[in-house]
């Protein structure tokens, strides 16, 4: 991982980054104009577990649909030296904007929340045509999973994208505990009410912070 500064990104640069990587949506598409989603994230996620076999971290990659990924680097060739300094300013800019949203993670302990320290590791590379981001999210306070129910979430509340672990590529634990613990994928069941809604909206019309909730999976922690 490095960590790098979003002043470090030129102004020229910073030009194909504004307006794609904003507030709570991180980015509006400059395509399509109905129905949420707008953009696709496959996420990774590694449990990481000290040596006295509490919860310390949370690693995640998120691996950007290809329309998303074109949409960031609109314009810009392969040989463009400018590509690799948005690609490599990209996660900084991501990370800035979503500091206040909590990295786009729930995790609680016993229902109860789970602060987030400030994320400083991350970086952002192509991976085959796609942009990945990765970055490590530090709990506040470690959580002890054999005596805390620790279940968390990667999602979007407004549900401008749509995250989600693929089958083939479960979260997965490293650390001191990783034979006793296992993480368990709940999948949403949202109403067709909330489907609904989702495809109902505009792009142009006022986010719901609670829409992604209704379409986020919950990664369940046990630990024995």
């Amino acid at each position: 991982m490095i960590r790098m500064k979003a002043n470090k990104v030129s102004s020229q640069t910073r030009k194909h980054i504004d307006g794609l990587v904003l507030g709570i949506a991180l980015a509006l598409l400059p395509f399509g104009t109905r129905a949420h989603p707008h953009a696709w994230i496959d996420v990774r996620s590694t449990i990481i577990m000290s040596a006295e076999g509490l919860i310390s971290a949370i690693e995640e990659q998120w691996l950007f649909d290809d329309l998303y990924t074109s949409a960031v680097l609109e314009g810009l060739e392969n040989d463009n030296p400018e590509k690799t300094e948005v690609v490599g300013g990209f996660a900084a800019e991501v990370i800035e904007n979503l500091g206040p949203y909590g990295y786009f993670m729930r995790i609680t302990a016993d229902d109860r929340p789970v602060r987030i320290s400030p994320v400083t590791q991350f970086k952002s590379e192509m991976k085959g045509q796609q942009l990945l981001l990765s970055f490590t999210a530090p709990l506040a306070e470690p959580v002890d999973p054999t005596r805390h129910a620790v279940t968390f979430a990667v999602y979007d509340p407004t549900y401008f994208i749509h995250m989600a672990h693929r089958p083939q590529d479960p979260p997965t634990i490293k650390g001191a505990e990783t034979a006793a613990c296992q993480a368990r994928v709940a999948q949403p069941k949202p109403s067709p009410q909330a489907i609904a809604r989702a495809f109902a909206l505009d792009r142009g019309d006022s986010p719901e912070d609670n829409l992604g909730s209704l379409f986020a999976e919950k990664v369940h922690i046990q630990c024995k």
